[in-house]
């Protein structure tokens, strides 16, 4: 494919560019599971942002209210107040999310190895839409898998000591953690267009 005076023009053994009419199995499974990988990431996208909003109130409380004023800025005592249990409740429930989405984003993933499976059996003809064998959606979806699985372990440590969290640049160390997302690089949204564009979902 490469493009000359505006002409996108097609070569090599590329499928038709512009697919018409239903798509029928390996690549009406493989356009669903992109589907798929897209609406769950945005998922997670939601969850996070809700997640943050909890985060920040948590380290609001404990900084106005519970933290020693003064310059070590550390815990009074082991307790957690009462005002953050229903901060802590919420958070929860958010993790409960983001582990449904990782688990969901595994079982895509495994039918992107039963499709490539499947083509290696069934023909020689292994490119599906444009230029990606199944290999390729396989490799992609794994990878991106793989970063939400340790960004919510991730999360899930977060979650377990940020109520607990002893002084102040614990909790600043914790709230960073959740916002920065170390885990799910910026080659994610490398990987997720890519998806989109190789199966015609932009």
């Amino acid at each position: 494919m490469y493009v000359h005076n505006g002409i996108l023009f097609l070569t090599g053994n590329l499928k038709e560019h512009y697919k018409s009419g239903n798509l029928t199995g390996s690549e009406r499974q493989i356009k669903d599971g992109v589907a798929d990988v897209y609406n769950l990431i945005q998922k997670w996208k939601n969850a996070n942002s809700d997640g943050m909003h909890i985060i920040d109130t948590i380290a609001n409380i404990k900084l106005q209210h519970v933290y020693k004023e003064n310059k070590d800025e550390t815990l009074q005592n082991g307790s957690i107040p009462e005002e953050l249990e229903a901060q802590c409740t919420s958070l929860l429930s958010i993790i409960q999310k983001m582990e449904k989405i990782v688990k969901k984003l595994a079982v895509t993933s495994a039918m992107f190895v039963g499709v490539m499976k499947l083509q290696h059996h069934l023909t020689d003809d292994l490119v599906l839409f444009q230029t990606w064998t199944p290999d390729i959606f396989v490799s992609t979806v794994r990878e991106l898998t793989e970063m939400y699985r340790k960004e919510y372990k991730l999360k899930l440590l977060v979650y377990k000591n940020i109520c607990h969290a002893k002084d102040r640049n614990t909790m600043m160390f914790y709230t960073s953690s959740w916002l920065h997302q170390p885990y799910i690089t910026d080659k994610s949204h490398v990987l997720l267009e890519s998806l989109l564009l190789e199966t015609g979902h932009k």
